[in-house]
């Protein structure tokens, strides 16, 4: 599976990375005819931002078969959690997960470049191999925190990403404003309205992204919550993964920077993954915002990094919330390379001991250096350098790579949330 994931998000994060970083948001006029009737509104009423959020039912996500997790169904983030535990001396320990029955705060999570869809956007049918093995690998343990909704959206596929299908004259490389773009995020905006109106039942929620996915949470940031008194209220954080769309100084957002510690509430929890014997390579998108002054270039070999604005990425340490090193928490998903090498039978192994995290700023890049404290002949530490590739890091495996410590932020960002909250919303 982590091959599967890592070929499939590093191969098609590349356009996604650029897209939210520092371009001018874009009116939602811009995104079409289909996004025209997911935003239709009274014209009897005057709107304001927090009464779109009140009495609106989306035609698209009041169906369950769009969602790939959502509270009540069994779904992926409904499966077993139990995971082994593999100590440097071989010894193994399981671990068994118990969750709250009644999660007192909401997840709200949009997966990272998974499809295979041969069209310029991604139909709303998921994959078991692509969507919904994702969603397993990437959110499903947050569960023990939170209720998870999971909407499948019209994405970038990889072919469209990759040139091996046509794509419309003004998608070009992408970006807010262009089509692609605004027609996957139409989507999550529309699943994102529909929840809050519908599900939220005003309850703290936290956003959960990687790649595309976080592309996209960036942008709901810019557009919705940061502009929205009823929304602000009820965000707790944002674990944005594998993104260069937020700059270290988070000057993106009005309300909104990044979060100095586990207890601070309404901020974000951001990082791209390298090794720290091979930082990011002089070409790399990863590790940095940046946006071309046109969105014009046809293909990425026309880009030159001379031409672009750029600024090291903003870099959160899940673990310790400074800059010094930390050891971190990993959670994998086992496949089958895994569970013959180490002869386990859970679905999740964690590596306790092996991975110490440290975020860099070294003035172009920003990103989580990960120190494997393990020799070249532990298992463990070649089932991490697996899935290493020198132009994009640890992409694959930057939601997993610090898994249990970002469940753990969100554990103690929820409590803060909920002691700071006298009488929640409900509308």
């Amino acid at each position: 599976m982590h091959r599967v994931l890592l070929k499939l998000t590093t191969a098609c994060f590349l356009v996604l990375t650029a897209m939210a970083s520092s371009c001018a948001t874009t009116d939602n006029s811009s995104t079409g005819a289909s996004t025209t009737a997911f935003m239709a509104i009274d014209s009897n009423k005057i709107q304001t931002p927090d009464t779109r959020y009140q009495d609106y039912v989306s035609t698209v996500y009041s169906d369950s078969n769009v969602w790939l997790c959502f509270p009540n169904i069994d779904d992926v983030c409904e499966s077993d959690q139990t995971t082994t535990a593999i100590y440097a001396d071989g010894r193994t320990e399981i671990i068994v997960v118990g969750r709250t029955s009644d999660p007192p705060v909401d997840c709200f999570y949009i997966y990272p470049t998974v499809s295979q869809d041969m069209t310029p956007n991604s139909d709303l049918v998921p994959d078991e191999k692509d969507e919904i093995a994702t969603v397993w690998a990437q959110v499903s343990r947050y569960s023990e925190v939170c209720r998870i909704y999971a909407p499948v959206y019209r994405q970038r596929p990889v072919p469209a990403i990759s040139a091996l299908v046509d794509v419309p004259e003004d998608d070009l490389v992408g970006g807010p404003g262009t089509t692609g773009f605004e027609i996957a995020y139409a989507d999550v905006f529309d699943a994102f309205r529909h929840y809050i109106s519908n599900a939220n039942k005003g309850r703290g929620f936290i956003l959960i992204g990687h790649s595309q996915g976080t592309a996209m949470l960036t942008e709901l940031l810019r557009r919705e919550i940061d502009q929205t008194p009823i929304l602000r209220n009820r965000f707790i954080s944002a674990h944005l993964l594998g993104g260069a769309h937020i700059a270290a100084g988070s000057n993106e957002f009005d309300t909104i920077s990044g979060c100095k510690q586990v207890t601070e509430i309404g901020c974000i929890i951001a990082y791209n993954t390298f090794l720290d014997d091979v930082p990011p390579p002089p070409d790399s998108w990863f590790g940095r915002t940046w946006h071309h002054a046109s969105w014009s270039i046809t293909s990425w070999e026309d880009l030159s990094w001379k031409d672009v604005v750029s600024a090291p990425s903003l870099c959160v340490n899940p673990r310790s919330f400074t800059s010094g090193k930390a050891e971190l928490t990993p959670y994998f998903p086992i496949n089958e390379d895994v569970k013959k090498a180490f002869k386990v039978e859970t679905p999740w192994v964690t590596y306790p001991g092996v991975i110490v995290g440290e975020c860099i700023n070294d003035g172009t890049f920003g990103y989580l250096s990960v120190e494997i404290r393990a020799g070249l002949g532990d298992l463990r530490a070649a089932h991490i350098s697996e899935g290493f590739d020198p132009q994009s890091g640890l992409h694959g495996f930057d939601v997993n790579i610090a898994l249990g410590d970002l469940i753990a932020a969100a554990e103690t960002q929820s409590v803060s949330y909920s002691e700071s909250v006298r009488q929640p919303y409900d509308p």
